[in-house]
């Protein structure tokens, strides 16, 4: 099986590929290996667009003129990836966007190509050809060529990961320059992370048995990240966090633990030991991972990047134990307020089904409030 790699960029009326959702997709997928094939379309009539986006409110001829621009599309795809070996390649996207996002669909369709796409901007049209769960699709609230419930109903029918941009138009500009450049950054990260996996997924871990792996297996389910021990205040967690694992594991949710010895020596004793007692007290069937550093120059990577991510943003000072772990905290780190260090154990941070890490719970944090989390993430 050959190693290359392709992305093919479909663009869309007057949305060239140096534009730039799909100049930047096509300078990550670059970077990452792939070999890039860029289309052309010529000769839209732009009043096809602005009759295909709704259907509902088509007349007979804007129907016709829609279908036309639909056809013209799809023949200009066909005829220059006529050469195109798809079968050379072991990994295939298609990028594309607006009208192109027809033309993408309706090739991958006809030709049998399995590509993996990334959708900007979809018409409605488009979801007649997509095959299940294989796609990445974003549209904004003020799309004049959209009915946006529609397309999030039909992203859903699809199973698609979707995201939707409050205020943005068919380019997913909302006008407001930091917001744009906000939305631009979070696009192509997560567009990048659909290419080849989040970080997350990329980084290396280190198993119980000793072995070295990544957490690919896990792409695509809700993740909560914790580090551990086994002798803290904070361990009779263990017991919520089963019963959070037990009542969401089947619908794609995972907890990975990484005992951690950092903080007041509680977690002694042997990788295996550790294991026995958590299964043996607790009674844990979620996935306990090789004793870790998540602070200092042995520090986890896995660890740094979560931090990076999210950083501290408090205690919650509730409990007469949120106290007294805040004073411990300051002993250890009179600046623990202005670094992203983990504090203490039983830290965890929420990764969603896109590899995002979207959350960060503090030891303080009850237990009720990060299952509340999780479920969120599960809908």
């Amino acid at each position: 099986m050959s190693d290359k790699k392709l992305a093919v960029i479909f663009p869309g009326v007057g949305y060239h590929t140096d534009k730039p959702l799909l100049y930047y997709s096509k300078k990550i997928a670059k970077q990452h290996g792939y070999d890039i094939v860029e289309l052309f379309f010529h000769d839209i009539d732009k009043d096809a667009l602005l009759a295909g986006g709704r259907p509902d409110a088509l007349t007979q001829p804007d129907r016709k003129k829609m279908l036309e621009a639909f056809q013209t599309v799809t023949t200009e795809a066909e005829e220059q990836l006529r050469s195109t070996d798809f079968a050379g390649y072991r990994d295939i996207i298609f990028i594309s966007k607006s009208i192109g996002t027809v033309a993408a669909s309706v090739y991958a369709a006809r030709e049998k190509v399995a590509a993996r796409q990334v959708y900007f901007t979809p018409l409605e049209q488009t979801f007649s050809l997509i095959g299940e769960k294989n796609g990445l699709v974003f549209f904004g609230t003020e799309d004049p060529f959209i009915d946006v419930g529609k397309i999030e109903e039909l992203s859903r029918a699809k199973g698609l990961s979707y995201r939707i941009f409050e205020g943005a138009n068919h380019s997913l500009e909302t006008g407001e320059l930091q917001t744009d450049l906000k939305n631009m950054v979070d696009i192509m990260e997560e567009t990048e992370n659909f290419l080849v996996g989040s970080p997350v997924y990329r980084i290396p871990v280190q198993k119980r048995d000793g072995s070295i792996s990544d957490l690919s297996e896990y792409r695509g389910k809700v993740l909560l990240i914790i580090n551990s021990a086994t002798g803290c205040g904070f361990t009779p967690q263990y017991e919520a966090l089963e019963a959070i694992y037990r009542r969401c594991r089947e619908r794609g949710f995972e907890i990975l633990d990484f005992p951690c010895d950092q903080f007041g020596h509680q977690a002694p004793g042997s990788n295996e030991e550790i294991h026995s007692f958590c299964t043996s007290r607790y009674d844990i069937s979620f996935p306990q991972f090789s004793k870790i550093d998540v602070n200092g120059e042995n520090g986890s990577e896995l660890f740094a990047y979560l931090k990076q991510k999210q950083g501290f943003r408090g205690f919650l000072r509730n409990t007469k134990e949120s106290m007294y772990m805040e004073k411990l905290v300051a002993k250890m780190d009179p600046d623990y307020q202005h670094n992203s260090d983990i504090k203490w154990n039983f830290t965890k941070f929420l990764v969603n089904k896109r590899g995002q890490v979207t959350d960060r719970f503090e030891p303080d944090a009850g237990t009720d409030i990060v299952g509340q989390a999780v479920e969120r993430e599960l809908l």
